[in-house]
């Protein structure tokens, strides 16, 4: 490899032939580098195209105002930090890497005095000295102060995705022989000039070093400059050998990527029922309902960009008003997209479906639209949109007006994925932003510019909760519009909600929501808090209460009583465990086809067909087959996410708030006629071995999710009643259910004591563990230097035990299954291509293979959380790893990473993990079929 592959540099150089001579990007394979000056130019270039054509409105205004400077000159400090983001790269330690494979590069470099002869084995990123010449230059050059200058220099220091800590940043700063002085100093200063005359920030810098940069812009802008780093280093765009005009470069560039500009919201009026009628044609027979007017009217009357906590009962449309919601923010507050976050894939799949349609009518232009959780490139709608896509076309036919949603080819992928203007999917994806993990800042900067809405956030835990309250406070930061949505909320949370968004606003002291029983009702926080009453327009509903015994046996009888004239009965249970149990005692006296088992551990395809299968049945559409007699046993899949409607349901004792939540989907839907003894609402409560005992005997299972706590006040709270009221006993059903001042029933006294003892105990400790992973708040910190701090040899094995971490489920741990017969893989029987030999060890899953590998890669199932929680999950990818040799799957986009559970020809596979640190072992029995989903037994302590 020699000179002659250098890049041709042309007559009239703005550079030096000593900065030209130092390299930044090279390709083994073809022989050919590129000085690391003009892939800094290119991505000065790039980030200033990406401020002016990808960055919202908002997001444009929110940096400037942070940096306090204008939106020209926040374009410029952009295009700047994009500019010097290697510059750590014109360093002996660095060029030395290729002494072996350049050596001539080396060589010439050494004729303008850049000698990177010397070996370095200890090796510091060159991001970190990346920060380390930007920060002292900045103190040098303009007098800043040392923290001043690193909340300019940890963005460069970042622009890998995982920022240097302030001791690496220090050890760098002693290691002269790494960063290199004389004439390396030199051209590092003439880069720095350099790119400060093209980016036009010269003028600004004296200004901007007397005034820290808040953490909360210098996530944006790090997230900024990885994406232009990203896009200016691929050779599709930018390559080595083309023309070496920046201008042409980057118009080329932009041409080829061809991403969407950011969403115009235009709603045109404000009237909540006509904009209701443009956007959801289907719906134009009926007026706005009040929710979906107060959310309209609560948005136009915001002072600045607001939160809006939204509690409504189900089904009243709460999700198409906070759609309209949010065009009307969008439009004042210059948002450029919307993010949409949902308890669960199989609520973010039918909502991807409804907001396209929203989109269809909402779009001023085309947009960038994303689906994101761990199946999204398994949904069919949108993969037709991948596929209409692929080669970045943008117009569906002929008529530039016609707008549509497009998949951007460069927007795909799991970190990019989130930077589309319209991104549905769980509310994991959102709560990422709060997680420490490499590229978080991708995730700031796609969230940044948006509306974010936030449905069914009543299904957080409190441990999800630590998360959601971190976010709210970087969303307040970046002013961003927030839509919070619940059925249900107790007082405490939609307190906790506020406080949360206000601190990140810097207000730490907001005035709290009226903690009374109004309902509906919209809380506002826009600076200061209001509270918006809103007037109902549902039907009162009287359910009536019935507590059984636990024995599933119980539920056959009272089941077999109840539909002796039909009807569609639903048992909800709090774990798998129990639901399979019921699912068991049903099953000799019911027929198959008037049976079904529903919960989180079948294998996606399996549980989407059933999912399908039961709204198909019991849903609201005009083509729904409904059957004149079924009973449906789940757990809460049941609760969050089908639009679903039962004549009668039995449900676990549970928290209030969640309890009620569960009935909404009891008498859902107006029916003229259903049979009898069913055509009046009824609930069945069971989970409770002895009601008449004081206090009542709980069964165990039934508080392993929810603690017994919150089981015991629901239990004392119906133990009060014979019937509840929808939605008039909501409000304050829930606030009783959580106010810390609730008496135990007489007699209840000591288990009860106990029980808020442990609950109190559960609490401290989930939200001890949720810091483990936690990103600080913006508020907590001057510079991010050191903000990821959570590492491991693996960055993305540690990235996948955090995600692990933002929910504290039954279930958790996500694993792709193959059947094992002899020494072949297969594909399930639940696959597209059931019994497909599946090679291993080898190559697979790219080229024609693919479409295989995407049908492997929708065969998923979830772990229990036995199996999964925070001592055990290190050593149980240690085992899943070990079980399949699936390196040959890493060049495929659906398998790559992912880990792989193989089970025998009779369903079985076994695991052991180690208990404790004494070299003990605890051994599970997995066990899967169709039937009844996955089992685990622990099988013995060793």
């Amino acid at each position: 490899m020699d000179a002659s592959s250098a890049p041709r540099t042309g007559p009239g150089s703005p550079w030096s032939d000593a900065a030209l001579s130092a390299w930044g990007k090279t390709d083994p394979a073809s022989g050919q580098w590129f000085p690391v000056v003009h892939h800094l130019t290119d991505s000065a270039a790039m980030a200033g195209d990406l401020f002016d054509h990808y960055l919202p409105a908002a997001t444009q205004t929110m940096l400037a105002d942070l940096a306090g400077v204008s939106i020209a000159e926040a374009r410029a400090l952009a295009s700047f930090l994009a500019g010097v983001h290697d510059i750590g790269k014109i360093t002996p330690q660095f060029a030395s890497q290729v002494s072996h494979t350049f050596p001539t590069v080396l060589a010439g470099m050494r004729r303008h005095g850049l000698d990177a002869s010397r070996p370095y084995p200890d090796r510091i990123p060159h991001a970190t000295l990346s920060q380390v010449i930007v920060q002292d230059w900045l103190r040098s050059e303009y007098g800043a102060d040392p923290r001043t200058a690193a909340t300019y220099a940890c963005i460069v220091g970042g622009h890998h995705g995982r920022n240097p800590s302030k001791g690496s940043v220090a050890q760098a700063r002693n290691s002269a022989g790494a960063l290199g002085s004389g004439a390396w100093a030199d051209v590092r200063r003439e880069v720095l000039l350099g790119i400060g005359a093209r980016t036009g920030i010269g003028a600004i810098w004296p200004t901007l070093a007397a005034r820290r940069l808040p953490p909360a812009a210098q996530s944006v802008l790090i997230g900024l400059v990885i994406m232009a780093d990203w896009m200016a280093s691929n050779t599709d765009y930018f390559p080595y050998d083309g023309a070496l005009d920046t201008a042409t470069r980057l118009e080329q560039a932009t041409d080829l990527l061809a991403l969407p500009r950011p969403w115009a919201s235009g709603p045109g009026t404000t009237d909540a029922t006509t904009l209701l009628h443009q956007r959801f044609p289907q719906l134009a027979q009926w007026p706005a309902r009040g929710i979906q007017r107060a959310l309209v009217e609560a948005s136009q009357a915001a002072r600045s960009a607001p939160l809006l906590i939204v509690e409504a009962p189900m089904g009243v449309g709460k999700t198409e008003g906070a759609l309209l919601a949010s065009e009307v923010l969008a439009s004042r507050f210059g948002q450029g997209g919307v993010f949409l976050g949902l308890p669960t894939m199989a609520t973010a799949n039918p909502m991807f479906t409804r907001t396209m349609r929203w989109l269809d009518h909402a779009l001023g232009e085309d947009a960038s639209v994303a689906l994101t959780h761990g199946k999204a490139g398994l949904n069919d709608e949108y993969a037709s949109l991948l596929r209409a896509s692929w080669h970045g076309d943008i117009h569906d036919g002929d008529d530039a007006d016609e707008s549509r949603a497009v998949v951007n080819q460069w927007l795909r992928g799991a970190k990019r994925a989130g930077l589309s203007s319209f991104v549905i999917g769980t509310v994991d994806q959102a709560l990422f932003a709060a997680l420490k993990a490499k590229h978080v800042a991708l995730r700031h900067l796609g969230l940044a510019g948006k509306v974010v809405i936030i449905d069914e956030v009543h299904s957080a835990d409190a441990y999800m909760r630590e998360y959601l309250h971190r976010l709210l406070a970087w969303l307040a930061a970046w002013r961003v519009p927030v839509i919070v949505m619940s059925a249900t909320l107790p007082p405490a949370q939609r307190e906790g909600f506020v406080a949360a968004y206000a601190r990140g606003a810097g207000d730490p002291h907001p005035t709290p929501p009226d903690p009374g029983d109004a309902y509906p009702r919209i809380t506002l926080y826009d600076g200061s808090t209001h509270d918006l009453s809103v007037a109902p327009d549902t039907r009162s509903t009287q359910v009536a209460l019935e507590r059984i015994g636990d024995d599933p046996g119980l539920v056959a009888d009272r089941l077999s009583a109840l539909l002796v004239e039909g009807g569609c009965a639903g048992v909800v249970c709090n774990t798998v465990g129990r639901a399979q149990e019921v699912f068991d005692a049903l099953r000799g006296s019911v027929p198959d086809e008037e049976l079904i088992l529903i919960h989180s551990r079948f294998l996606a395809p399996e549980r989407l067909a059933r999912e399908a299968d039961l709204v198909s049945k019991l849903g609201n559409a005009p083509d729904a087959h409904r059957p004149r007699r079924l009973i449906v046993v789940g757990t809460q899949v049941l609760e969050q996410s089908l639009d679903i409607d039962f004549d009668v349901l039995i449900s676990d004792v549970a928290p209030i708030d969640l309890l009620l939540q569960r009935v909404g989907r009891l008498h859902r839907h107006q029916r003229s006629t259903r049979p009898r003894p069913v055509d009046e609402p009824v609930l069945l409560v069971r989970g409770v071995t002895d009601w008449e005992s004081t206090p009542p005997v709980l069964a165990r299972s039934t508080t392993a999710i929810y603690g017994a706590a919150p089981i015991l006040r629901a239990a004392a709270l119906l133990g009060e009643r014979s019937s509840v009221t929808l939605p008039d006993d909501i409000a304050p059903l829930v606030r009783r259910g959580y106010d810390p001042a609730l008496p135990p029933p007489p007699g209840w006294e000591t288990l009860w004591s106990e029980a808020e003892q442990a609950a109190a105990q559960t609490l401290a400790a989930k939200r001890q563990r949720a810091q483990s992973y936690l990103l600080p708040a913006p508020s907590a910190m001057s510079s991010l230097d050191g903000w990821i701090d959570v590492d491991s040899g693996d960055p993305e094995r540690a990235e996948r035990e955090g995600h692990a971490q933002v929910r504290d489920s039954e279930d958790s741990l996500e694993v792709i299954v193959v059947d094992r017969v002899g020494d072949e893989l297969r594909m399930p029987a639940a696959s597209a291509f059931p019994g497909m030999v599946i090679p291993h060890g080898q190559m697979w899953g790219t080229g024609p293979d693919a479409p295989y590998a995407r049908a492997l890669a929708a065969c998923t199932l979830r772990l229990p959380q036995a199996l999964c929680h925070e001592g055990t999950i290190g050593p149980l990818i240690d085992a899943l790893e070990g079980m399949v040799d699936a390196s040959g799957w890493q060049q495929s986009p659906w398998l790559r990473g992912q880990l792989v559970l193989p089970f025998d020809e009779h369903g079985n596979v076994a695991i052991s993990l180690p208990r404790g640190g004494n070299g003990h072992t605890d051994s599970y029995l997995l066990h899967y079929d169709s039937v009844r989903g996955l089992t685990a037994e622990k099988a013995r302590d060793h």
